[in-house]
């Protein structure tokens, strides 16, 4: 949320949307993975992400567009309502400045599934690391061959235009931290590694910028965040336990696609602004988020997410009564 805002210390926050690829990677691997063993419960599995992401992506949408005064042509209302916008479909953005990540984060979903039902052990840790090395030496490739090395901003244009290689390179990273998790465990939550995974990602946050090319190094910093907190234990994690951090873990989906809303314009605002309107403004914006996130997850990300859950279910138990006895 922070990357509007003109400040040096907020020029790389748009590395934050790694830091939640690898999460969902981690979390997905974890809370899903294990039940994927068919294309039936591949089935289940996408209609509980379409009706966990769709919804949302949906509302924000036709907020940005209303914002925005724009009437989409066919091809991009097409791309918007199929979350297809991130994938080199079109030059520049379209609809919600942010979606791209869901939009690509929804098709990973279905690579990853794929993989669970075609894959088993040893295959599939090879496979999802390969996965994950390819789609970030790609990348990288792309960065280095635009100058980022010299300029700085690694990865800050692979948004609607290979964004999805961030997706795939961060979530498989997350994917790998939870088939390892037994073995990291023992070293990884320790305090002393977790106050410095968690210092490193916070630097890389602060300082991509004044180290050309070491935003590049998003994926595997975070996943050394992710791995540092898998016991539950430590300082960092008391910190993530707490209300507050809890609450914005519950509305983080609907919070980020809110503040994309209004996010073309607090950029827009000319740089000679005072400072005192600067923050006015600020203010008004991160207001504006918390309550449309609010909002979207009481009044649609929690009820459609609940309906599309027994979709799924019911779904579900008609194909098993289909299924002949024997």
């Amino acid at each position: 949320m922070f990357c509007a805002w003109p400040h040096p210390m907020s020029a790389n926050a748009y590395l934050a949307v790694d830091l939640f690829f690898v999460l969902s990677g981690f979390v997905i691997s974890g809370a899903c993975g294990p039940q994927l063993s068919n294309p039936a419960s591949l089935r289940t599995f996408m209609i509980r992400r379409i009706g966990r992401l769709w919804p949302t992506h949906i509302a924000t949408t036709v907020l940005a567009l209303i914002v925005a005064r724009h009437l989409p042509a066919f091809g991009e209302t097409l791309a918007l309502a199929t979350m297809s916008q991130g994938l080199n479909v079109f030059q520049a953005g379209i609809g919600n400045a942010v979606s791209w990540s869901a939009g690509d984060e929804m098709y990973v979903y279905l690579l990853f599934g794929a993989g669970c039902i075609l894959m088993r052990g040893r295959t599939r840790m090879v496979v999802f690391a390969a996965l994950a090395l390819t789609a970030w030496a790609l990348a990288a490739w792309i960065e280095i061959d635009r100058a980022c090395l010299l300029q700085g901003g690694c990865l800050s244009k692979l948004v609607h235009q290979f964004g999805w290689l961030r997706c795939i390179a961060s979530f498989f990273i997350g994917a790998l931290i939870y088939e390892f998790r037994d073995r990291l465990i023992p070293w990884a939550s320790h305090p002393v590694f977790q106050v410095t995974a968690f210092s490193a990602a916070l630097f890389l946050l602060i300082s991509a910028d004044a180290l050309p090319g070491s935003a590049l190094t998003a994926p595997l910093t975070f996943g050394a965040l992710i791995g540092a907190l898998i016991s539950d234990r430590g300082p960092v994690s008391r910190i993530l336990q707490t209300p507050a951090a809890q609450y914005l873990g519950k509305v983080s989906y609907p919070l980020y696609l809110a503040h994309g809303v209004m996010l073309p314009l607090v950029v827009s605002m000319p740089a000679d602004v005072e400072l005192a309107d600067q923050l006015f403004t600020y203010a008004l914006f991160l207001f504006w988020a918390f309550a449309a996130a609010h909002v979207l997850h009481n009044y649609v990300e929690i009820p459609f997410r609940n309906r599309f859950n027994a979709w799924s279910q019911m779904l579900s138990h008609a194909t098993s009564s289909q299924v002949p006895q024997r």
